[in-house]
């Protein structure tokens, strides 16, 4: 790994199992592709512990945005442990896909619309960000075997670890 730095791409589910996952990457980078963002709302309604997760983590965005302000998104925001949480400290950056992410490999033209959409952003980042190396954290094993094809490092996601 010779790349200082990792870029985490996050999948939607690693937020609904671990809300405080974005704080957990130490000093690397996080982002979220904008479909995230989507799916994220459509989960937030209901009384379940997903619902809640989902609750939380928009709460944990908008009071970093709130803090920090919303006027520079580009250059990300400080991944700032929020009071309350016993976290380890970190020195990371969480970022927003701001623009699109390009067109999906005709490998991708079927199959899982978000899976796919997210895959695509990584592969983006990959040619877009040469001093980040960039990882899919996924729990979602198939998403993790597409990406493998794609030589796209993917990695499950443990919040004891």
């Amino acid at each position: 790994m010779g790349k200082n730095k990792r870029l985490y791409v996050l999948d939607t589910n690693v937020l609904m199992h671990d809300p405080t996952s974005m704080f957990r990457f130490e000093e690397h980078d996080v982002f979220l592709p904008m479909i995230v963002l989507e799916e994220l709302d459509a989960a937030k309604t209901g009384l379940t512990e997903v619902s809640r997760n989902v609750r939380q983590v928009s709460r944990f965005i908008g009071d970093m945005m709130n803090s920090q302000g919303a006027g520079q998104l580009e250059d990300g925001l400080e991944l700032r442990i929020p009071h309350g949480l016993d976290l380890p400290c970190t020195r990371g950056r969480l970022y927003f896909q701001t623009s699109p992410s390009g067109t999906h490999p005709s490998l991708l033209s079927e199959g899982s619309f978000a899976d796919n959409e997210i895959l695509s952003t990584a592969l983006s980042l990959q040619e877009s960000e040469k001093k980040h190396e960039i990882i899919l954290i996924s729990k979602d094993i198939n998403l993790r075997i597409k990406a493998a094809i794609l030589n796209v490092p993917a990695e499950d996601y443990y919040n004891d670890r």
